[in-house]
């Protein structure tokens, strides 16, 4: 994605200029030019088709554009492997930052901060009880057909009605990532207990896209967890 603007005396004109590129096409050329290797370093010693190696196109933000596995394309690269994002977040690579979100939907949570109401009466259960029951009672009455008691051409199937979370509006504080083009390559290995991950992150010039190589046959899952792209909701406190 290219940005162009053009001044004038009293006005900016800001345009952006893009290509929209198709999946299947992009992904079969890359992979051919994955293959190739230059004249002087010979025959690819090591391949993006070994079942050794886990090959990712990253973007700039942390999502995978491509990988040998169809399933892992439009997924942030920390949830797929957690090992390496997080070695490339130490290596300040990846810059986390917050982003937030001042329209989302949160769980309406209808907790008691009184400690103390579950040590209240055996009438407060007995009542809560009666309480369920009566709702019940009054949905099956409602989904329920009288008239086919003496009717028998009006039964119908009943459908019960599924529950609903309540919403309500709320902030909330979500993880975002940037990457750092000003470091063009980077190498490391990760210890993984019984085994060292190696992995390896080029630039791809021109672009803001990283080539992304690790070691597939090395498992770090159990000493790095997935990172997650997971909204918090902002609890506000007044005075």
């Amino acid at each position: 994605m290219g940005h162009l603007w053009y001044q004038f005396p009293k006005e900016i004109l800001i345009n952006a200029i893009g290509v929209q590129l198709s999946l299947d096409w992009l992904e079969k050329r890359f992979w051919a030019i994955a293959k190739q290797c230059s004249n002087i370093e010979g025959v690819c010693p090591l391949s993006c088709e070994s079942v050794d190696l886990n090959c990712f196109l990253v973007d700039n933000n942390g999502f995978i554009l491509l990988s040998k596995e169809r399933n892992e394309v439009g997924r942030f690269f920390g949830e797929v492997d957690g090992s390496v994002m997080a070695s490339l977040m130490k290596m300040g690579m990846y810059k986390k930052v917050s982003l937030y979100d001042y329209q989302a939907m949160c769980k309406n949570n209808h907790h008691h901060h009184n400690s103390a109401r579950p040590l209240l009466s055996p009438f407060y259960v007995i009542t809560a009880l009666i309480r369920w029951l009566f709702s019940n009672v009054l949905m099956f009455l409602l989904d329920f057909n009288l008239c086919g008691l003496w009717h028998s051409d009006y039964f119908v199937d009943g459908h019960r009605q599924k529950k609903v979370e309540p919403m309500q509006p709320c902030d909330t504080a979500y993880p975002g990532f940037m990457y750092d083009s000003s470091i063009r390559e980077a190498n490391s290995l990760i210890k993984c207990g019984r085994c060292q991950k190696m992995f390896v992150v080029q630039q791809i010039p021109n672009s803001n896209l990283v080539l992304v190589v690790t070691q597939a046959d090395c498992d770090c899952s159990r000493q790095y967890g997935s990172i997650l792209l997971e909204p918090k909701e902002i609890k506000y406190i007044l005075h």
